[in-house]
């Protein structure tokens, strides 16, 4: 069944210069590897614009404050979010603080964004906070390009590598999008274009995705980081016959900033947390 898309500005093109979202960084450790991923907390900056970096990693309690304030500000249709720097549901600290959240702000939109690996396990703790919005990054679903991009997950508490563990990572990320579809919730999904890896690969992952549950799809470019701080990023063009080529399987979402775990207000305005 088709799902209406929220009025989010990360989740839906009208709404991006309209409403305000806030990221609580409370969430600093990641279950796996991206070979592009730079996690990094950094006091003193506030400008660079990359996922995976905040100026500091915040208590629940803190957060709970940094949320107050931001729904003072911004009314209560802002949205507050959870985007790592970690992935959020491999952090105990994610469920406390929307726990403290839901508490305070019964009425609060909240959303979070994962690598889907544990999401399957998550989906009844996250049916009883009042999830309604997920937004899942998957970068391939053949275990042949996924293990270049994903070189190790941690499964189990087990460093898994290479092919089997892309495997596990897509059965999970598969299998918690059609959970998260099944409970209702709007589901958005990220594909980071990582050129020479899974570039020729993005329709196939639109499809996949949408067979599972998928409702929106948002291929982004590479920012370079990590092991691929010296590989190209996509070009203009490049990105814009992926999104044009994967119109005909999802909804696409445009507008994304790829922003900061510690990003808060309307995006491509705001000022980090």
């Amino acid at each position: 069944m088709k799902k209406n898309a929220p009025f989010h500005p990360c989740m839906n093109n009208d709404a991006h210069e309209k409403v305000a979202r806030i990221h609580l960084p409370v969430a600093p450790e990641c279950n796996i590897q991206c070979r592009f991923c730079s996690r990094k907390i950094t006091p003193h900056d506030t400008k660079t614009k990359c996922p995976g970096h905040t100026t500091c990693i915040l208590t629940p309690e803190e957060a709970l404050v940094k949320a107050r304030v931001f729904r003072k500000k911004w009314g209560p249709d802002s949205i507050i979010g959870i985007a790592g720097p970690g992935d959020p549901l491999a952090n105990p600290e994610t469920f406390e603080t929307l726990n403290l959240v839901q508490n305070n702000f019964p009425d609060a939109p909240i959303c979070l964004c994962t690598n889907g690996l544990l999401l399957p396990n998550c989906i009844n703790a996250l049916q009883k906070l009042n999830m309604h919005h997920v937004s899942l990054t998957v970068n391939g679903v053949l275990p042949e390009i996924v293990q270049q991009i994903t070189p190790w997950i941690i499964h189990n508490n087990i460093k898994v590598h290479g092919r089997e563990g892309a495997t596990i990572l897509i059965q999970h990320q598969l299998e918690g999008i059609r959970a998260a579809s099944d409970a209702g919730m709007f589901i958005k999904v990220n594909t980071v274009v990582v050129p020479r890896i899974n570039e020729q690969h993005i329709t196939e992952i639109a499809d996949t995705v949408k067979e599972a549950g998928a409702d929106l799809f948002n291929p982004v470019p590479l920012i370079p980081g990590g092991s691929l701080n010296n590989h190209n990023r996509p070009e203009c063009e490049d990105m814009s016959r992926i999104r044009k080529s994967c119109e005909k399987t999802l909804p696409i979402f445009y507008k994304c900033k790829q922003c900061r775990a510690d990003a808060e207000g309307i995006p491509g305005q705001e000022a980090c947390a």
